[in-house]
């Protein structure tokens, strides 16, 4: 979906320079920069790989991410944008009307301050073209990658199944799971974000021994995310000049 107009946006050559870019706009603006908005820059970053520096999401997937209100997230992006880290370009769809998902594209770190920065191209819609029909091979899912998504659920039934047998449970957090990493897939390894995911479970239903969790999908949700941010930490770590 817009992979050829965000291929246009694209403001980085490689996931590296992206990365070396996130870590430089927290490190000046970390004063101007609240918890929330860190957050939400953090998600974006880890959507806007596939085409480094844009990202393609929808409110409402923003603030499910990040366990925060809608309101929090339109402040947080608002921020982003008055600090001249993110651009956003607006999405409308032309057959059914209303807005679509946005494009947010993250800018460089460039040497200049936020106040000189254009900000009317992140307050203009860009209307997006239908939606082409897709191609019959692009439809069909290759085998080798159903087998490992089949063995991938069977691994998180198994996780599951550990603690409590629950189907609707596993399938809850199996989505979560996909949601986090399929924007992630071809930048980390398969099967570490599978063992990072699985770990998650494991910390999921540990933490019921010590106190009450009523919403067990929510918590989940939480802990894969703040290891996420860990693994995407560490490729930070590992970009830092010693």
């Amino acid at each position: 979906m817009y992979t050829k107009e965000a291929a246009k946006m694209a403001s980085f050559r490689s996931v590296d320079e992206l990365n070396g870019a996130i870590r430089t706009h927290i490190y000046r603006n970390k004063s101007d920069l609240t918890p929330a908005a860190i957050e939400v820059l953090k998600v974006l970053s880890r959507h806007a790989v596939k085409t480094p520096g844009v990202a393609y999401l929808k409110l409402a997937t923003i603030a499910e991410l990040i366990g925060k209100h809608r309101v929090t997230v339109i402040r947080a992006i608002k921020r982003l944008v008055d600090l001249g880290i993110i651009r956003k370009e607006i999405k409308y769809r032309p057959v059914s009307g209303g807005n679509g998902a946005n494009m947010y594209v993250i800018l460089p770190a460039a040497d200049v301050t936020p106040s000189v920065l254009p900000r009317q191209e992140a307050e203009k819609p860009t209307e997006a073209k239908p939606e082409a029909p897709e191609r019959e091979n692009e439809s069909v899912i290759s085998q080798s990658k159903l087998k490992f998504l089949q063995n991938t659920y069977a691994a998180f039934k198994s996780a599951v199944n550990t603690f409590v047998c629950d189907r609707k449970l596993t399938n809850k957090l199996y989505g979560i799971y996909l949601a986090h990493t399929s924007y992630l897939k071809g930048v980390y390894a398969a099967d570490t974000l599978q063992e990072i995911g699985l770990e998650a479970v494991r910390q999921t239903f540990i933490a019921t021994k010590r106190k009450a969790i009523r919403n067990l999908a929510g918590y989940y949700n939480g802990v894969l995310d703040r290891m996420l941010d860990r693994l995407y930490a560490a490729r930070f770590d590992s970009l830092t000049p010693r």
